[in-house]
């Protein structure tokens, strides 16, 4: 079980590195004072990602998966 979660996060990251990296490579504009202001946002943003994405599975490990295993009931 624990190989099957830990393929599919590989190849969903795998994949999504694959699908932003083109549209990483036509930005040109990136550098422009113009756009200069707002780069900070992207670290909040990817920061509350991961937070977001780590919280989910640690929710979904205690409310789920350990009760399922240690034979207890699941409230659905």
């Amino acid at each position: 079980m624990r190989v099957r979660v830990v393929g599919a996060l590989t190849i969903a990251t795998g994949a999504l590195l694959a699908l932003a990296a083109p549209a990483g490579a036509a930005t040109a504009v990136i550098a422009n004072d113009k756009y200069k202001w707002f780069y900070w946002l992207s670290f909040l943003f990817a920061a509350m990602f991961v937070l977001a994405v780590i919280g989910l599975s640690i929710g979904y490990a205690v409310k789920v998966l350990l009760p399922k295993y240690r034979g207890k009931r699941v409230e659905e």
